[in-house]
């Protein structure tokens, strides 16, 4: 008769023993990381650590020496705005290009702009030539000088006013009053910007332009993680935010003509901001 051969295992089974809960959150934090795991490396980190570095002496400057931080922050957005004009002018051409296309009801008569947060005035080279006529509106005063300045420096740019205030009470301005209103890296620093988009509304005439561009909140989880440690800091020295989703708050602002809204990663510019959004919204 045949006699199977049967073997002997040393190994004990193993009998699997049902998770614990200190197991099963352990296990859910590794997994939501395991995608960074191998990138974390080619992060900029030499650039994070330069901001680390700004932030601190920005700060030390605000808190010790307050008449040099206001000198350092006027000095430094100008060179800022001068270099985001050098990374994003393609971008910002085509944008205020757009507003060739608002339609006139009196043929001689210049488009009326309003411009929230003009500072020096950065954007007075993108203006089409001899078309535009520009209210200003900003909160810091020391910014005039500045912005006279570049306003002898473009002179196709007709500025009827200054407006010392912020975007969310613009009430010297009538409804429907102007056909556009522009806004670059402005939205980001109000302090409510619900309100003022409101108001962006409410001035503009039926069929005005509203035109945009933005630093957002990235979409990147682990961006984004970083964008929020760093952002209490960014909106104290500088004043802007690093976290807004403002894609969707110009949704909720209900502007009735439709929005077209195109988001990018801006190059040349601190990695922070880079997240960025560009638009028009029709009322």
């Amino acid at each position: 008769m045949f006699e199977p051969n049967i073997n002997t295992f040393s190994q004990s089974i193993l009998i699997e023993k049902s998770p614990t809960l200190l197991g099963t959150i352990r296990n859910f934090v590794s997994n939501i990381f395991v995608p960074f795991q191998q990138d974390y490396r080619y992060w900029p980190w030499i650039k994070i650590g330069t901001v680390i570095i700004v932030c601190i002496g920005s700060y030390t400057l605000y808190k010790y020496l307050p008449g040099s931080y206001r000198h350092h922050y006027m000095s430094s957005t100008k060179n800022f705005s001068l270099r985001y004009n050098e990374a994003l002018h393609l971008e910002k051409e085509k944008l205020f290009n757009e507003l060739k296309n608002v339609k006139m009801r009196e043929t001689e008569r210049r488009i009326q702009v309003l411009e929230i947060g003009a500072a020096h005035g950065a954007n007075m080279p993108y203006y089409p030539p001899y078309l535009v006529e520009v209210i200003c509106v900003e909160p810091i005063r020391e910014f005039e000088k500045d912005l006279k300045e570049t306003l002898q420096q473009n002179l196709h740019v007709r500025c009827r006013e200054l407006l010392i205030g912020n975007a969310e009470n613009i009430a010297v301005i009538r409804d429907n009053q102007v056909d556009a209103v522009v806004s670059t890296l402005t939205l980001s620093c109000c302090k409510d910007i619900d309100q003022a988009l409101r108001e962006i509304r409410r001035i503009l005439k039926p069929g005005g332009l509203f035109l945009y561009m933005e630093n957002i909140r990235s979409s990147n989880i682990f961006f984004a993680f970083i964008q929020y440690l760093c952002s209490p800091i960014y909106k104290l020295l500088f004043g802007i935010s690093l976290i807004r989703n403002i894609p969707e708050h110009i949704e909720r602002a209900h502007f009735n003509g439709g929005t077209t809204q195109h988001i990018f990663n801006a190059h040349g510019i601190p990695f922070l901001l880079s997240p960025h959004v560009s638009g028009i919204a029709r009322k």
